[in-house]
């Protein structure tokens, strides 16, 4: 159910959310609810219980919100829970084997080969170019009348895409964003979702109506950037010394520390993929989303807009850190964590067997009565010094946690903050009211209709 906004700013208002459900439902009934839309069919019980296990005809299935049993499934145990086959059945179209799907020895190579990309020093010599390219996008809004309406989740979606295009390619010709936009919305309404038949039984080889719309934007993807790929390959063959420092450099160059291996032509492609996807997407969900709390709470606006004003350290921004990581804990750019058991295994004092669909929802978790207080509504002093140390790790999982942690952590962090920054130093932004704000999960945790603000100039 959507929200619809009040006409003026309450402190005590609601963020956007689905109210939980007290029905009960069928296994076919929770199905379809799943495939609609994930954060609307949780029922009060997920919300106030620390595990929720049943057997279906579909799967055996165990929701877990205790912290200590997530910490089991993600780090303890960790190498008994797969990516479940569901989420590989959302994924793997697109991302094929890169490092969100890849299992076993292949994850590990990845991971080896893949980690010095994010080390600091790279992180930091990307930072001007973030820099930049928010730099340019304020710059447009400035050209705006006062007060010109925008959608936010566009806005970002094309400055976060703009971000990972220059990091990602440098100055090379990346994908137009209008067509991007356009073929990954599709897919992600196609592919980004539960498939009911699928769950049920429907053979992969036979397509669904979602698998024949989405051909177009994965052959869109797939052409545009084996391009891509392609061109600089043949410019690091000729002339290494001359090739741009960006990750699809370090893609084709970096080695397995131990064994020395490259990366072949399909990990490439897969994790080009990946970076794409991941880079730009959930980044831009959580600016959008961070953007809309501020404006339904302007107090907090205020506060932020004079420590940026004060800092220009983002290392020192602790009050923008603060709204970053309880707009994380609202609207987790990835709600659900799906892993299915690969042997039998006891968690929270229950008993599962192989095969077990094990469930952990960030979106849940990161509003469990049991965890947290008045954990619908926004209150960054959560994550204030002092306070942001007795929140437990595994209640908390906005990029994951354990060996899987997302590897863009730090990256999507630095960039979030060089954006947020900047807007508040030169701009105020209000909710038009009357509209319907709606939280989608579609792999991600997208705002269904956008979010329509106005751009004040401070």
């Amino acid at each position: 159910m959507a929200s619809v906004l009040p006409l003026h700013n309450d402190t005590r208002v609601r963020p956007a959310a689905p109210f939980p459900h007290n029905r009960k439902l069928s296994t076919l009934g929770v199905l379809r609810e799943m495939s609609r839309n994930p954060v609307a069919a949780f029922g009060t019980g997920a919300y106030t219980l620390p595990y929720a296990y049943a057997r279906t005809w579909v799967q055996d299935f165990l929701m877990v919100n205790d912290p200590e049993g997530v910490k089991h499934v993600l780090l303890d145990n960790w190498s008994n829970y797969a990516k479940s086959i569901q989420f590989q059945r959302l994924t793997r179209p697109a991302l094929g084997n890169g490092l969100v799907n890849a299992e076993g020895a292949s994850w590990r190579f990845q991971r080896r080969v893949a980690a010095p990309m994010f080390q600091p020093r790279h992180l930091a010599a990307f930072a001007p170019v973030m820099t930049e390219a928010a730099d340019e996008t304020l710059a447009a809004w400035s050209a705006l009348p006062d007060g010109s309406e925008i959608d936010a989740a566009e806005a970002m979606m094309h400055l976060t895409y703009e971000i990972i295009s220059r990091t990602l390619f440098s100055r090379g010709v990346a994908m137009n964003f209008g067509k991007m936009a356009s073929a990954l919305a599709l897919y992600l309404e196609t592919q980004g979702r539960v498939s009911v038949l699928r769950t049920i039984g429907l053979p992969s080889w036979i397509p669904t109506w979602d698998d024949l719309r989405a051909r177009a934007p994965l052959a869109y993807f797939r052409k545009e950037l084996s391009q891509l790929v392609a061109a600089r390959r043949r410019q690091l063959d000729a002339s290494p010394a001359d090739a741009p420092h960006d990750f699809l450099t370090l893609l084709l160059s970096t080695r397995d520390p131990e064994g020395g291996a490259l990366f072949g032509e399909a990990e490439v492609f897969d994790n080009v993929m990946t970076f794409v996807f991941a880079g730009h997407e959930t980044t831009a969900n959580a600016l959008a989303w961070t953007l809309y709390l501020l404006a339904l709470h302007p107090q907090w606006d205020v506060r932020l807009a004079e420590e940026v004003h004060n800092e220009s350290e983002v290392e020192r921004l602790v009050l923008t850190r603060m709204v970053l990581e309880e707009s994380l804990r609202l609207y987790p750019p990835a709600p659900i964590i799906s892993r299915d058991s690969i042997g039998p295994d006891t968690v929270g004092g229950i008993e599962i067997r192989a095969n077990t669909s094990v469930m952990i929802s960030p979106w849940v978790l990161h509003r469990h009565r049991l965890l947290w207080n008045e954990p619908d509504y926004f209150d960054p002093d959560r994550f204030g010094p002092g306070r942001r140390e007795s929140i437990h790790r595994f209640a908390y999982l906005p990029f994951g946690a354990g060996p899987r942690v997302c590897i863009g952590m730090g990256f999507s962090l630095q960039e979030a903050t060089i954006i947020l920054s900047a807007i508040l130093r030169q701009f105020r932004l209000e909710l038009l009211p009357g509209q319907a704000i709606e939280p989608q999960a579609r792999l991600t945790l997208r705002p269904r209709h956008g979010i329509r603000m106005r751009v004040h100039r401070r």
